[in-house]
């Protein structure tokens, strides 16, 4: 006989890292929506493209995005510090 799901070690680690992305997940969105503000602001206030702080945005949303695949149990790998933080490729000459 198998022990079942909450008997598992494992299953009460997976719940721990959980509530801790969950918390890291509210302060990432704090800064998404910071960063979202800032960029519109300079686009609205400047000609030029604010390629540094755009590309923040796109990895902290890349980072969101690996949470939430974490948190639906659509993966079983941890997102950043487990992972390397992610890339996203700097495409802003348009």
């Amino acid at each position: 006989m198998s022990k079942p799901g909450y008997a598992d070690q494992g299953f009460w680690f997976r719940v721990i890292f959980m509530l801790l992305y969950w918390v890291v997940l509210n302060i990432a969105i704090t800064i998404f929506g910071v960063l979202l503000v800032l960029v519109s602001l300079l686009k609205l206030g400047s000609k030029h493209e604010p390629v540094t702080i755009s590309s923040w945005l796109k990895s902290m949303a890349a980072f969101i995005g690996q949470i939430f695949s974490f948190l639906s149990f659509r993966s079983e790998e941890k997102p950043f510090p487990f992972q390397p933080w992610p890339q996203v490729d700097v495409d802003e000459e348009a």
